[in-house]
């Protein structure tokens, strides 16, 4: 029951991930509920707290003294004596008191002392009280309708101060327990919360691992960013105001309409009549606000966009003086996120100036109606007036909560908009576990591209057997770097196939792919961590006396024991405290760490000076025994070695062979060899 609940309100999405703690959603409602039912009490008492406990008596010793001061001046006592037991006794039966009152005056009394006496009379008469309630009797024996309005008695028999303490004393608890009941429920409602984003920001967070390269060419990075942030912190703080505002608003207007009801049933059932033109109001408000939440978030993540595309290229917009053009556009960003947010505001503020007058409006009507047809005490009137502005307050709120569920459903939209994405690049129900690789590499006839119809890469076909060097060289755009991506299955081929020692690798697991390549590309790419940690990056067991074989081997050891902190030095954001060389030379060592079986180096020298280059090429030959390596450089100085070369133009394979062979061949290699090595 509660769970189909939290999915018509919250959606099935968000409430999925609500549903896993539901005994603190339960106990949240349920606290809400009790202390929404709790706020009604205070006006329950008002009436009797007026009418009743706030009778006052008067000291019989101060009525003397006027009698004595009114005989001083000629005053007849026994008449005033008369008088004032009369009143004390008959209250304010005024033609009882008549003839007395004319007597008092025809003695000589003052009128004004004589209104005086009549009045601390009464009150020296107030008898004890009781505290009733009206109530409704059903009975069957009766005609349509069944019940009639009664009053039950609850204490009966008691003095106005009295029943004024114990009023006093009830309200007091109420409000306390009221008090303690929602803050227990919305300290369960933060708990339950916070819990359900905990976990949809971990989903989240491994959805964005599991998605392939190719979504993240589509997508700007900010706008994702500010999905996972901005978006989840808007659904955490309304999840928690959707739900007790869905309990404790309408519990809050029941108790209240039913008190008045039991009160007054047809001067309540006049009122209803602007319910209509208030849900109306909600209604509308609440499309327009989903419908301008939407675009402020979308807006709000161009913001983010720009704060990051800004941060990561900040050497290129200096370099270039472009900081004012820069700040124009963001500045225009701002201005355009500025518009939105206010035209949200426009809306969802203006349900308060629209809903008030008519409420209150009503209410006015009611009383004035109230008052003139049916002559209600003052407590009646002061706890009727009480409990329309607790009927009409939830109602309001429950519009800023139509207008909070409708926020909710646009940030739903965006970030379930990522979750639902269908990984283009994933494991096959009956993938198995790729053997370690002991054979041979094969492209065999495969093509690639990006969009459809705009081939990238052709027909490729060759073969490279376990411990070979391959190279691929070519101008710049043939698709070296996307050719080397296929292999670990960053893309998958659109046509043809790759296969490790005959296995097809898109029927093989992801993982135990992976887990035997490594790859050290052009584009560096450093953890904010110590150089250790870096270099172990894959390979956590891996000891110290591992992780210095391999910067030794890397070339690395060197600079690493020149840094201040030597292996612990942290390396900063994507390693910018490091030279180019030096970032190039940790990524090779942390190849080297994870020993794997294929070894892809994507212009992994580019950054290297040529003493550093040729010592990183001899750390390379020394791995070739045991791993299979793929090299696509534009530097042919690091490829002489390879066992073979293949010359890569438009995405087709136009030449293949060794360096001298390709020499000979007096072709595309021929070209690029001779633009490289003149002398």
């Amino acid at each position: 029951m509660l769970g189909t609940l939290l999915d018509k309100i919250l959606g099935k999405e968000i409430a999925l991930y609500v549903k896993a703690h539901r005994s603190l959603v339960f106990i949240s409602l349920l606290l809400t509920a009790v202390g929404s039912i709790l706020m009604v009490v205070p006006i329950i008492l008002v009436e009797p707290f007026v009418d009743e406990a706030m009778q006052t008596t008067t000291d019989p010793s101060s009525l003397q003294t006027v009698i004595d001061e009114a005989v001083k001046t000629g005053a007849d006592g026994t008449i005033l004596q008369l008088l004032i037991d009369e009143a004390a006794k008959t209250g304010a039966n005024w033609k009882t008191l008549q003839p007395l009152i004319d007597e008092a005056v025809n003695s000589g009394t003052d009128l004004k002392t004589l209104l005086h006496l009549i009045d601390g009379a009464m009150r020296t008469g107030v008898e004890p009280t009781s505290w009733r309630m009206t109530w409704i009797e059903f009975r069957p024996d009766l005609s349509w309708p069944i019940w009639r309005r009664t009053e039950l008695v609850l204490v009966d028999d008691i003095s106005p101060n009295h029943l004024l303490i114990l009023l006093g004393t009830i309200a007091f608890i109420s409000v306390f327990l009221k008090s303690i009941t929602l803050y227990l429920g919305q300290l369960s409602a933060a708990a339950f919360s916070n819990r359900a984003i905990k976990s949809l920001r971990i989903d989240l967070f491994d959805k964005f691992l599991s998605l392939p390269l190719g979504y993240y060419h589509k997508e700007k990075s900010g706008e994702l960013i500010s999905r996972a942030t901005a978006d989840l912190t808007v659904m955490q703080t309304s999840i928690v105001s959707i739900l007790n505002g869905l309990v404790q608003h309408p519990l809050t207007a029941l108790a209240a309409l039913i008190y008045l009801l039991f009160q007054n049933w047809r001067l309540t059932l006049f009122t209803l009549f602007i319910g209509p033109v208030i849900i109306g109001l909600i209604r509308l408000f609440g499309r327009k606000a989903k419908k301008h939440i939407i675009r402020v978030q979308d807006a709000l993540s161009d913001i983010t966009s720009a704060y990051q595309e800004s941060l990561l290229c900040l050497k290129v917009i200096q370099g270039f003086c472009m900081e004012k053009g820069v700040s124009h556009k963001f500045r225009e960003l701002a201005d355009h996120l500025y518009k939105k947010v206010m035209h949200y505001n426009r809306w969802f503020l203006a349900q308060g100036p629209m809903m008030d007058p008519t409420a209150w409006f009503t209410i006015l009507v009611v009383i004035i109606v109230g008052k003139t047809l049916f002559q209600p005490t003052l407590g009646e009137l002061m706890a009727m007036f009480l409990a329309f502005q607790k009927l009409y307050t939830p109602i309001r709120n429950l519009a800023r909560v139509n207008a909070e569920l409708r926020t909710i459903q646009g940030a739903t939209e965006r970030v379930f908009g990522i979750m639902k994405t269908i990984p283009e690049i994933t494991d096959r129900p009956d993938a198995k576990v790729l053997p370690k690789h002991e054979e041979s590499i094969e492209f065999i006839r495969a093509s690639f591209s990006y969009a459809p119809g705009i081939p990238v890469l052709e027909n490729i076909s060759f073969r490279v057997n376990k411990g070979e060097m391959a190279a691929i060289v070519g101008s710049t755009g043939a698709g070296k770097s996307t050719l080397l991506d296929l292999i670990p299955r960053f893309y998958d081929v659109t046509e043809g196939r790759i296969t490790i020692d005959g296995t097809d690798i898109r029927e093989v697991t992801l993982e135990s792919l992976r887990k035997q390549i490594s790859i050290v590309s052009q584009e560096i790419l450093l953890f904010h961590d110590t150089i250790t940690n870096n270099i172990r990056y894959g390979c956590p067991e891996k000891d110290m006396e591992d992780v210095v074989a391999a910067a030794k081997a890397a070339h690395a050891h060197d600079f690493i024991m020149e840094q201040s902190r030597e292996y612990d030095t942290v390396v900063g954001d994507r390693g910018a405290l490091l030279s180019g060389g030096q970032r190039q030379r940790i990524a090779i060592a942390r190849a080297i760490l994870a020993d794997p079986t294929i070894l892809i180096l994507d212009e992994a020298a580019s950054a290297l000076d040529a003493e550093s280059e040729e010592l990183v090429q001899e750390a390379i030959e020394k791995l070739r025994e045991r791993q299979t390596i793929f090299v696509a450089a534009h530097r042919l100085s690091t490829i002489r070695k390879a066992d073979r070369i293949y010359v890569l133009e438009e995405g087709r394979i136009i030449e293949s062979g060794t360096q001298d062979e390709l020499i000979t061949l007096n072709g595309r290699f021929r070209q690029l060899h001779d633009m490289q090595f003149r002398e």
